[in-house]
C-alpha cells in the first residue's frame, strides 16, 4: 500500500483539468496550502474533503486511492484506456499493437 501516492494522484487529475491549487482549494473548502501539502504527502485528506476533491475533479475516490488498494492495476488499466481512448484512432493502433509486442515478449 502506497498512501504517498494520494498526493501524486491529486496532482495529476488536477492539472489534467487545467485546475490551479487554489480553485481546487475553493471547490474542497480548504486553503490552497492545504491542497498544496496533500500534493506534496505531507498531509492526507478527510475521507470528506477526499470526496469534495473528486467532485471537483469530476472523477471517482477510488481514481485518487489507486496505489493504496489492492486492485491498484486493475484501476491504473482503467485510467490508461480512457486516456487512449481519447487518442486519434491511428495513434490508438499503434500504442495497442506495441503492447501486444510487450506481452507476447513478456511471455517468452
Amino acid at each position: 500500500m502506497n498512501i504517498d501516492s494520494i498526493g501524486k494522484y491529486i496532482r495529476l487529475y488536477r492539472t489534467k483539468k487545467k485546475m490551479t491549487q487554489e480553485k481546487l482549494a475553493e471547490y474542497a473548502d480548504v486553503s490552497p496550502a492545504y491542497i498544496s501539502m496533500m500534493e506534496r504527502s505531507e498531509k492526507y485528506p478527510a475521507l470528506i474533503t477526499l470526496i469534495k476533491i473528486a467532485n471537483a475533479l469530476d472523477i471517482t475516490p477510488d481514481m485518487i486511492l489507486c496505489e493504496t488498494l489492492n486492485r491498484e492495476y486493475e484501476m491504473k488499466r482503467s485510467v490508461m484506456l480512457d486516456d487512449i481512448s481519447e487518442l486519434p484512432k491511428r495513434e490508438q493502433e499503434r500504442i495497442f499493437a506495441m503492447v501486444n509486442l510487450m506481452i507476447e515478449e513478456a511471455k517468452k
